[in-house]
């Protein structure tokens, strides 16, 4: 009988295999909504960071992400805010991780809090930081994410560098705002041997839909950048959301998600704090894997919910969406 499922979708991780034939391996994972930054383009306020009132657990989340990776193939893991470097238990979860045979563990944060943290964090089992970093000027540096320190993020990436942490720095352009900084943001990556990218702005949360929409086009980032450095494209990762380049001394990278999407190659699933998958940004229904963790043989049923999930992925471009970044991670 045809069923619609890969043929080995039934067994022990299986891959996930989407309807466009996108193997979903990587998981996102929000470990609470909860940020100490207000990014203007992420939210309105401070305030409208929640910790959801039925967020899992440090035992809960790790029992999911196993089923996850026991039953439908997840096989790399970022974790992901609000900020996780809040989350009271991070090392616990990044060691736990670890102890599930997942080698391939990333996080993405703000990196206020993590000169301190860097050591443990490594020592723990994870391999990579995607720092946010969207100006070099201290007071600009406030203005765009209501809250937070430049040199704080900055000691945080050189504590990174030292244990041996690999570093990604993101930068989110915005016309007017920082754009004057592209370049000046690349040498600062060039000198450390820190890969920049380059994100175009997306139309979610408090940007869905807006009049006065800032973007900065990656045309216009190559531009800025070829005024000063020689660019030659290089190749990347087939499922990789930035198009990469080399300039002389190191590489920096866009992630174009207006000029170029990468909806078509995307492997990414989220979880979020309290236990939901979400499979497209540009379509967020939530479904719940909670249940999951009292029952006895989820092989099966999580699939189905895996497959539903992945089944709102779409392949042309992201839309927009009312949905709040903080609430899936970045």
């Amino acid at each position: 009988m045809e069923t619609g499922l890969p043929p080995d979708f039934g067994k022990e991780n299986p891959p996930m295999i989407d309807h466009h034939g996108r193997n979903i391996n990587k998981l996102r994972i929000s470990l609470s909504e909860v940020c100490n930054m207000a990014c203007t383009y992420c939210v309105t306020s401070l305030s409208d960071h929640k910790r959801a009132p039925d967020e899992l657990s440090m035992d809960q989340m790790l029992s999911l992400i196993r089923i996850l990776k026991d039953h439908a193939g997840i096989e790399k893991v970022r974790l992901t805010g609000g900020e996780p470097l809040l989350y009271p238990n991070l090392i616990k979860v990044i060691s736990g991780i670890r102890d599930l045979g997942i080698t391939s563990i990333g996080m993405t944060s703000n990196g206020q809090l993590l000169a301190r943290k860097a050591k443990a964090l490594s020592e723990a089992g994870l391999k990579n930081v995607n720092l946010s970093l969207d100006s070099l000027d201290p007071e600009k540096f406030k203005r765009l994410g209501r809250v937070g320190k430049l040199h704080k993020t900055l000691e945080g990436i050189e504590e990174c560098l030292k244990y041996g942490l690999r570093v990604k720095v993101n930068m989110v352009v915005i016309k007017g705002e920082n754009d004057e900084e592209i370049v000046k943001m690349l040498e600062y990556g060039v000198a450390r041997g820190v890969e920049v990218r380059y994100l175009e702005l997306m139309g979610m949360g408090p940007l869905y839909k807006k009049d006065d929409f800032k973007l900065v086009y990656m045309h216009e980032i190559l531009e800025r950048i070829s005024e000063r450095y020689t660019i030659q494209p290089v190749s990347t990762d087939s499922d990789s959301t930035s198009l990469r380049y080399w300039v002389p001394g190191g590489f920096f990278g866009i992630i174009p998600n207006n000029s170029a999407p990468f909806c078509s190659t995307c492997s990414r699933l989220r979880l979020t704090s309290n236990g939901q998958l979400i499979g497209c940004l540009s379509n967020p229904t939530p479904i719940s894997i909670r249940h999951f963790l009292d029952h006895p043989d989820p092989s099966v049923p999580l699939q189905n919910l895996v497959k539903k999930s992945i089944s709102y992925k779409q392949d042309v471009a992201f839309t927009g969406s009312t949905l709040v970044m903080s609430r899936v991670g970045g």
